[in-house]
């Protein structure tokens, strides 16, 4: 079914046309973000390569990629669901992490956006080694890795550290650390290419969301 035809179909929600007619050129976008990455642009080394897994040896997984970004977040969740102070998360491509030994059970616990968190944990240990956040929908294309449950967590030091209007008193961070009261702009502090990957998941996502509504639905 073409643009044209969809929006004859719902022709009586307003604007409609035009909604389909940018989830078609997302279809474009993600089809280039593809050939990019056929083409080498995003290339993995060695350095690239991180294993890691829960703590009796059941759950183990494998990343072959950079992280987007290492968070250490001081915001009072955090501290509350991890039980110490601070959780140091390195984000990943979801599709660059590999289950390489074991499975995962997940849960959802509340988040500060109201949105939830998914934590993948042990089913034998129950120890967690990712979380999923909903991130604007982009949700499960980005994964949380616990940094301290990869086998050399010294790798993947912070870029940045968050929510520290709430970092505890007796914790005195490095002078020339990244640091913010609470959040920070994606495009003043991501690089230039991860900006671009994650307005790629969120185009994704919107058009994941689109079809499940309007064409897998039956309704569209």
């Amino acid at each position: 079914m073409n643009a044209e035809s969809l929006a004859e179909k719902h022709g009586s929600m307003p604007s409609l046309n035009k909604v389909i007619a940018s989830f078609f050129e997302i279809d474009k976008v993600c089809l280039m973000h593809a050939s990019n990455c056929h083409k080498g642009e995003i290339m993995t080394t060695q350095e690239d390569t991180y294993e890691g897994g829960c703590t009796c040896g059941q759950v183990r997984y494998k990343i072959n990629s950079s992280p987007l970004i290492v968070h250490c977040c001081h915001c009072r969740w955090c501290q509350r669901q991890t039980g110490t102070v601070f959780a140091l998360n390195a984000l990943f491509e979801a599709n660059h992490v590999e289950l390489i030994g074991g499975e995962v059970s997940e849960i959802v616990v509340p988040s500060p956006s109201g949105k939830g968190q998914k934590i993948a944990r042990c089913p034998k240990c129950q120890f967690a080694v990712w979380s999923n956040y909903y991130m604007g929908s982009i949700k499960d294309l980005i994964r949380f890795i616990r940094v301290g449950t990869l086998d050399n967590p010294d790798r993947l030091p912070p870029d940045i550290h968050i929510f520290t209007i709430s970092k505890q008193p007796w914790i005195t961070l490095p002078p020339d650390d990244l640091v913010v009261d609470e959040f920070y702009d994606y495009e003043k502090v991501w690089t230039k290419g991860n900006v671009q990957r994650r307005e790629f998941f969120l185009k994704s996502a919107t058009k994941e969301a689109f079809y499940a509504v309007f064409v897998k639905s039956g309704s569209g």
